[in-house]
């Protein structure tokens, strides 16, 4: 891999750890004003995001997080108080650094006029409080140490090549270079001084070797042998361009001074100090702070791993799971003794690897989780309220496909309830409660499904204002329940708001959640009392790509149904299946149960003369369905395998399988099925 492009990527996957550090922190400040400790680290990590940004040539990035950081400079001098105006203004900063750094990934030009009017608020401040820009780091004269020049490795065809560049009117330097000790980029540091010296002459040697300096296993001192026809300012001017340099040396060197270099192992020369050079620098760069959030002893207990071929893996893994079925099932047909016992290990260490694979493709939801503080913390500005945000359970995992794909729908039920649930104070003192609303934000793993929950304290859901609005909208709402008619939110388009926000009141955005949360395997669960709160309850599948299923026949069709959601299976008599109010129904624990013909949905032909069907009792959310098939075929293991752009309109079926006599078998979506059956009304 090209080292710009591995730079690149390491610069991308550190910038966006600090800038969710960053936004992490900013919100605990805002609680906790006081707390230097946290101040000194969100300063750390301002400062190192500054260097590399500053280390990587995004000159534009490097001038605003270097404005930013004479804010927080200012907290810590107590010149500027941590007020909510601050905070906002640090907060609009990270936005802009994300959408940057989002930028410079798509390889686009950024440009200073993208920042001007946030640079202006940031200068604003400190002319308000009279304040010169810090620097960082202090003096460097009172940096400890002797910097030196001694060359134990040069060979003999590096002391001829310079003794010829010397003879032909070129300059030898012998250069000496300290990098900041918490320098966080070491390797990228040396890769772009050598690449800037090389653009005005030769690199002949240096020690430790090229590959330990680019690799940065190295204390921080390094020392070049160089050959130019720059004179010594030029050259010292090139190496001071770059940031995170302490201290500096650069010698003329002749054909006797570097043999006097050789035998001496320190020689004491004057040091090029970084000083009133740095400061007046336009990228405004200086030396980084080390926020490693691993311990270095610990470095080698974890690596970076690409998600395309994380993806590959689980994809053969996938494949391996089917050919072991396909194994297993010729085994019981010819019952071949020899093969059972290395079939039996086979399907243990297929096992075993598929178990495996899973746990590496799980994430915990607290990604996606952590990041609603600070959405909270800005609906409540906007909506003028107090709003209080509860996270339990953000360790749970989820597949990392699952939780790339929660954000959306948490966020819009979120959105939901800041706006729509939670009353303004003086509204919330008029009932008897706290003038804090409260939004609750869960997760927990049941068995081999996560239940995730979004609850507020607020006005909750009105049944006699959801079915006025959905009146109006010209939906059949005659002879449909209370919980029926709040179940109407989730129907596209629909609201309740007199007027349109910035937050919502658009009509769109609940059914944007049900069918997200659908796509994935899921269900969603809606309950609320008015003036009590509301709690929207979802279910989730573990996984997407490896689920356990029953295996069925509709007509002559074979059909896999995702196991989650199914309670029982009940082989009954035709006769079991009555009428009531025009629609069939099962009476299954004493309750009328909605009865789905899987063929009628599907529009396949039905079995003649079945005597035996079976029902497969459905639990989704509080409501139970009787989905209708000829026979019960059993359980299996399946891989789920998309069904591609060509077949996005058959919204029935989730996706495709494998069995393991090599047929294909499409995958029934429950959710949809039941949806349809219930005249458009989700569940």
């Amino acid at each position: 891999m090209d080292d710009n492009i591995k730079y690149r990527e390491l610069f991308f996957e550190e910038t966006d750890e600090h800038l969710e550090s960053l936004n992490d922190d900013i919100l605990r400040l805002e609680k906790e004003p006081d707390n230097r400790t946290l101040l000194d680290s969100i300063f750390r990590s301002a400062h190192t995001l500054k260097g590399m940004a500053a280390t990587m040539g995004y000159e534009t990035m490097a001038t605003l997080t270097h404005k930013m950081e004479n804010l927080f400079q200012q907290f810590k001098d107590g010149t500027l108080s941590i007020s909510s105006e601050t905070i906002t203004l640090i907060f609009d900063c990270l936005d802009k650094l994300a959408e940057i750094v989002e930028g410079l990934r798509l390889k686009q030009d950024i440009s200073e006029a993208t920042i001007a009017t946030l640079v202006q608020r940031l200068t604003d401040f400190d002319e308000a409080t009279s304040q010169t820009e810090s620097t960082v780091g202090g003096n460097p004269s009172q940096k400890e140490g002797q910097l030196s020049l001694s060359f134990i490795n040069l060979s003999l065809s590096d002391e001829e090549i310079i003794s010829q560049g010397i003879e032909q009117g070129y300059w030898a330097y012998g250069i000496a270079i300290r990098l900041e000790q918490e320098c966080a980029l070491k390797g990228p540091r040396v890769f772009l001084i050598l690449d800037k010296l090389e653009s005005y002459g030769e690199v002949i040697h240096s020690e430790p070797s090229p590959e330990i300096l680019e690799s940065g296993e190295f204390s921080g001192d390094f020392q070049l042998l160089f050959m130019s026809q720059e004179e010594p300012e030029k050259v010292t001017e090139l190496i001071l361009s770059n940031s995170d340099i302490e201290a500096l040396v650069v010698e003329k060197m002749t054909n006797e001074s570097l043999q006097d270099y050789k035998l001496k192992t320190s020689l004491e020369s004057e040091e090029l100090l970084v000083d009133q050079a740095l400061e007046s620098k336009k990228t405004m760069s200086s030396k980084l702070a080390q926020t490693t959030k691993v311990e270095a002893n610990h470095s080698n207990q974890s690596i970076r791993v690409e998600l395309a071929k994380l993806d590959s893996f689980m994809n053969l893994v996938s494949e391996l799971v089917v050919y072991r079925t396909r194994l297993e099932n010729l085994s019981s047909r010819y019952q071949t003794a020899e093969i059972k016992e290395p079939l039996d290990h086979v399907a243990r260490i297929t096992s075993e690897l598929q178990d495996l694979v899973l746990k590496i493709r799980m994430q915990q939801v607290g990604i996606v989780m952590n990041r609603f503080p600070r959405v909270v913390r800005d609906l409540a500005k906007e909506l003028d309220k107090e709003i209080e945000l509860e996270i339990e359970g953000e360790d749970t995992e989820l597949d990392r496909t699952v939780v790339s794909e929660l954000s959306e729908p948490l966020i819009h039920l979120i959105r939901n309830s800041a706006d729509h649930g939670i009353e303004r104070p003086e509204r919330r003192a008029e009932l008897g409660k706290p003038k804090i609303g409260k939004i609750r934000l869960t997760a927990s793993q049941q068995g081999n499904r996560v239940m995730i929950s979004v609850s507020d304290d607020g006005k909750g859901l009105n049944p006699v204002l959801i079915k006025a609005s959905a009146e109006k909208k010209g939906l059949e709402v005659e002879g449909l329940s209370e919980q029926e008619i709040m179940q109407l939110i989730f129907h596209p388009g629909f609201s309740t708001a007199t007027e349109v926000t910035n937050v919502s009141g658009r009509g769109v955005g609940m059914d944007v959640v049900h069918s997200k949360i659908n796509s994935l395997g899921g269900s969603i669960e809606l309950t609320s009392e008015v003036d009590v709160g509301t709690t929207f309850a979802i279910n989730l599948p573990l996984t997407l790509s490896i689920i356990q299923s029953l295996m069925v026949k509709v007509g002559q069709e074979t059909f896999a149904l995702p196991l989650g959601v199914i309670e029982k299976v009940i082989e009954i008599q035709p006769s079991e299946i009555v009428q009531v109010h025009q629609k069939e129904v099962y009476f299954y624990r004493g309750v009328a149960t909605p009865v789905i013909r899987v063929n009628e949905s599907l529009e396949i032909p039905e079995q003649l003369d079945n005597q035996h069907p079976h029902l497969i009792m459905v639990l989704l959310g509080k409501y139970y369905y009787a989905l209708l098939v000829d026979e019960l075929i059993g359980q299996q293991e399946i891989v789920i395998k998309k069904l591609g752009q060509e077949l996005k309109t058959l919204t029935k079926y989730l996706g495709a399988t494998i069995l393991g006599n090599g047929d294909i078998t499409l995958i029934l979506d429950i959710n949809t099925l039941c949806y349809e059956s219930n005249g458009g009304i989700y569940v």
